[in-house]
């Protein structure tokens, strides 16, 4: 879970951008923008309501128990039927900004909080300036704090325990959901609840062109097996793929793995603070298309930001304006796909952007 060290520093940081943008007061109720600046996670489809005034004074409306400083309000109770917990956040929200001085600016992250608390505010605040948060919490959510890290970790600590499982199960004669299934049960085992293994799981040429969830499809001889994981604990995810043989590799499906190695390296040596990420996609792209044998096959972005979201800023994309930054998270994903591999190899790994270069946070082996 976030530190309670780890959410102050983001809602400093917060108010700092408020004072840039000379916001009095900022709002959200989306449940992932709340647990961001506070630690406490609401379940997804309950009222949740997070405000912070310029002078750090804060308000957090939730269903969670145990949350600090919160004003709780009910989702359950066998002594009424609650039917409207959105209407009755309202009502606290209320409470919390009566008599309070009005806001010249407010700030309202309008994508995932409902349009009855900016009502609220209006009604309280007539004269109030209301923008979209959006663009706010998006630029800080670009830059990981050490607890947001760690989240990831634990999502790559559930992924390793999944390769781990897959490694042992595929071969030809079995399904697709036979291994998936054996994969889910070491995730269960691993987290010590159940964590949803979410992801692509195609076999063969099913993975040519993504992936997917997986089917009664049966391994054949020579299939490859791609494997994109992306689990989220506790919102955050970690995002890496490995690509397994299912029986000993063809030369040329070597040679591929060979080349989609390299391209990871060289997309490796070409992040910096400061470079733009589309420079990146293209350094990865153009040597992926030189490999004869990739039959310029390599479609999709060469890597995305990670967080709290599967993707984040930067995206590693031909039409990004993102820059690397110190704290950015994010993966390096190419590969080759075509019918005479029998389906593709990806290969991605995570990683955050250091003072002076890059770390590796998943450490497994690539190896077919």
């Amino acid at each position: 879970m976030l530190t309670l060290q780890g959410c102050q520093s983001r809602q400093d940081r917060l108010l700092r951008s408020m004072e840039e943008q000379r916001l009095d007061f900022f709002l959200t109720g989306n449940y992932r923008t709340a647990y961001y600046f506070t630690g406490s996670l609401s379940a997804p489809e309950t009222p949740v309501l997070f405000g912070i005034r310029q002078d750090g004074r804060s308000l957090l409306i939730t269903s969670a128990t145990g949350a600090a400083q919160a004003r709780e309000t009910e989702t359950y109770s066998i002594d009424r039927a609650v039917d409207e917990p959105f209407h009755e956040a309202a009502g606290l929200l209320r409470d919390a900004l009566r008599g309070q001085n009005a806001g010249a600016s407010c700030a309202v992250e309008r994508a995932a909080t409902s349009g009855m608390m900016e009502q609220v505010l209006t009604e309280f605040w007539p004269a109030c300036k209301i923008s979209d948060a959006g663009p706010v919490v998006r630029r800080l959510r670009k830059r990981k704090e050490e607890d947001e890290i760690e989240e990831i970790r634990a999502s790559l600590r559930l992924i390793r325990a999944a390769y781990d499982a897959a490694r042992a199960g595929i071969q030809p004669g079995r399904a697709e959901l036979d291994v998936y299934n054996e994969m889910q049960a070491a995730v269960v085992n691993q987290a010590g609840t159940f964590v949803q293994l979410h992801g692509d799981f195609a076999t063969g040429e099913r993975g040519i062109r993504g992936g997917g969830p997986p089917t009664p499809r049966v391994i054949a001889e020579n299939d490859l097996y791609i494997l994109d994981l992306f689990p989220a604990p506790a919102l955050y995810f970690g995002d890496t793929c490995r690509t397994f043989a299912a029986s000993t590799p063809t030369d040329l499906q070597h040679r591929a793995w060979e080349a989609v190695t390299e391209a990871v390296r060289i997309g490796e040596q070409a992040v910096k603070p400061g470079v733009r990420s589309k420079d990146v996609y293209w350094t990865v792209k153009n040597y992926l298309d030189a490999q004869p044998f990739s039959e310029k096959s390599f479609w999709h972005h060469a890597g995305h930001g990670i967080g709290h979201h599967g993707h984040e800023s930067p995206r590693i994309i031909p039409g990004s304006d993102d820059v690397f930054e110190v704290g950015d998270v994010f993966t390096l994903e190419p590969g080759i796909y075509t019918s005479s591999l029998h389906g593709g190899i990806r290969l991605e790994d995570n990683y955050v952007v250091r003072e002076h270069g890059i770390e590796n946070l998943f450490d497994y082996p690539r190896e077919l």
